[in-house]
């Protein structure tokens, strides 16, 4: 039973054996379990417990639960807690549309009746919040909003269920429900616990109970607010549009966007401390794994002074600072705890590395009422340095940015398959992510396209592109340089029958150097995100060079004596 916000020490859970669905991320454990609706024998003990006759469905064993293991917090979504938060007196019971015509009917026939049962909020309303741990410390009131905006990037979900607490129809008058959604993601997670009712012909109603929590800080935020309008205004609102408003009135989510405030959010603030001294180093360092390499070419490392950027790439040689030291040696002791945190932070710097070397800008963009110039496939055409653009003639467009990005991150790819075999699919989804969300923030701030569902339909085009580029280089790398130029020329240079060949030749060589300097460095070198790429100018001498198969007749037996 819920008291303030805290779990009773009676109060009584299923076995641990019903555990249900668990995540573990960055020191948070969430857990949900959802179970049959209650027999009758736990019906009538919770009925007793409670005080008043449950919802016809009652999924008394469900819960949603969100724990910080190092201090021991915890936050638990119950059924039992939720409806003990109801009103037992009566005092908030609504009545159905034709209830005053009924009792007027029939108030002569029953003067001398006054009660039948126990009066109660038989709409099954509730502000519960959730059930804090008995030692957990209450929220404190703070003016942080839950940051929307960081809710809205694509992020991938780790996990995500809906579990359902009770439902009742009302007495075939409407519907009442209350539900819990969660969804984690690498950086944070929201839990929404929303009650919704719609009484028919009188009262649509919200109570949303939303708790964000944001694993690098660590800091928990919950938001209520509650919402509700007459049932005929809504459905005023609904028939000016093209909707259905019979099925738009059944979407709790719809309606969210037309129920007013009742009652203002209140945000409350949780942050914690108690998180181990040597995890905390390892977040706030950005430290590199220390893992053995798979494929071990040259045992030194291509230093900027030794000219491996002619080969494409080279790392950074600053000396590690005693902090980073010390989270090196938590790697080594506990690489598979702090392997996510690393890989997010490192593959951010290295996308943001692969797409410098086609950035562009639209000057037009920044002033008002200018008109923005059109490529003749009508796509916006800005403005651009480097040798992407200046020597290979490319246009400087967004699809340009994302094709010549792709190369640089699948020649980053191409490397980070030879991490353990743990390791590497965490680091290729990074990638991956920071990669969208660059495009997403390009595409907003460059090309102000503020509609959501257009940048989404444009995401969803490139991540078809890499997945069909990065077979198409992998090709080319078992078959040939011929084969790579082909897939280079679909991918970047749009197949433009006009492309200089010497210049494809440069950009073919210059994948093979990069991949080749990639390979002499460790797995630690290249996981600090101690990569930096040069031009492809660089191969400009080893084009150029006359190759020996060009003095000879161009036979079968010729092609076959330098095939791969």
């Amino acid at each position: 039973m819920a008291i303030n916000g805290h779990g009773s020490p009676d109060t009584q859970y299923p076995s641990s054996a019903d555990a249900g669905s668990t995540i573990t991320q960055r020191g948070f454990k969430i857990t949900t379990r959802k179970l049959p609706i209650l027999k009758a024998a736990p019906i009538e003990q919770m009925t007793s417990g409670l005080g008043i006759a449950p919802p016809e469905m009652i999924f008394g064993d469900n819960s949603a639960s969100i724990e910080h293991i190092a201090s021991g917090w915890s936050i638990n979504f119950n059924t039992f807690d939720a409806l003990d938060k109801v009103d037992k007196t009566g005092a908030s019971m609504l009545q159905v549309a034709h209830s005053k015509e009924w009792q007027s009917t029939r108030q002569e026939k029953h003067q001398g009746i006054t009660e039948v049962v126990k009066p109660f909020d038989w709409s099954y309303t509730t502000d519960y919040m959730g059930t804090l741990s008995p030692e957990g410390r209450l929220f404190t009131p703070t003016s942080s909003p839950i940051p929307l905006e960081l809710l809205k990037r694509p992020d991938p979900i780790l996990f995500f269920d809906e579990v359902m607490l009770y439902e009742d129809e009302m007495a075939d008058n409407g519907i009442t429900m209350l539900s819990c959604k969660v969804r984690v993601m690498p950086a944070r997670l929201l839990l929404l616990c929303r009650f919704f009712m719609r009484l028919d012909n009188v009262l649509f109603r919200l109570r949303d109970t939303r708790l964000y929590v944001d694993f690098s800080t660590c800091q928990v935020i919950r938001e209520y607010v509650a919402k509700e309008e007459c049932y005929e205004a809504i459905r005023s609102k609904l028939a000016e549009s093209r909707e259905d408003p019979l099925a738009q009135m059944r979407d709790p989510n719809r309606l969210s966007e037309l129920l007013p405030v009742r009652r203002a959010p209140h945000a409350f603030l949780r942050p914690f401390s108690q998180i181990p001294r040597t995890l905390a180093v390892a977040q706030a360092s950005g430290t590199p794994p220390i893992s053995k390499k798979v494929r071990q070419i040259s045992p030194t490392v291509p230093s900027k002074s030794s000219g491996s950027a002619a080969h494409g790439t080279h790392p950074k040689t600053s000396q590690p600072s005693p902090t980073r030291k010390l989270a090196q040696e938590f790697r080594k002791r506990a690489p598979e705890t702090t392997e996510t945190y690393v890989a997010y932070g490192v593959s951010q710097a290295l996308v943001k590395e692969c797409a410098k070397q086609a950035d562009y800008s639209i000057p037009q963009a920044k002033e008002k009422g200018a008109e923005i110039p059109k490529t003749k496939d009508g796509e916006d055409l800005g403005v651009g340095t480097g040798w992407w653009y200046e020597e290979m003639g490319l246009t400087p467009t967004f699809n340009t940015w994302a094709q010549i990005t792709f190369l640089h991150m699948y020649l980053l790819t191409v490397r980070i398959r030879c991490f353990p075999a743990a390791h590497a699919p965490t680091w290729n989804q990074h990638i991956i992510n920071h990669f969208s969300y660059l495009a997403e923030e390009r595409m907003v701030t460059v090309h102000n396209i503020q509609a959501r569902m257009v940048r989404n339909k444009y995401l969803k085009d490139l991540f078809v592109q890499w997945r069909g580029l990065t077979a198409g280089y992998d090709e080319g790398l078992v078959k040939g340089d011929a084969v790579l130029a082909a897939a280079v020329w679909r991918n970047v240079c749009k197949a433009d029958e006009d492309v200089d060949l010497r210049k494809l030749g440069m950009a073919v060589a210059y994948m093979r150097s990069v991949l080749s300097a990639l390979d002499t460095m460790e797995d630690s070198a290249v996981a600090t995100g101690d990569v930096l790429f040069g031009s492809p100018g660089s191969e400009a001498a080893l084009v150029k060079q006359r190759s020996k198969m060009m003095d000879l007749d161009f036979t079968s037996d010729n092609q076959a004596s330098v095939a791969p």
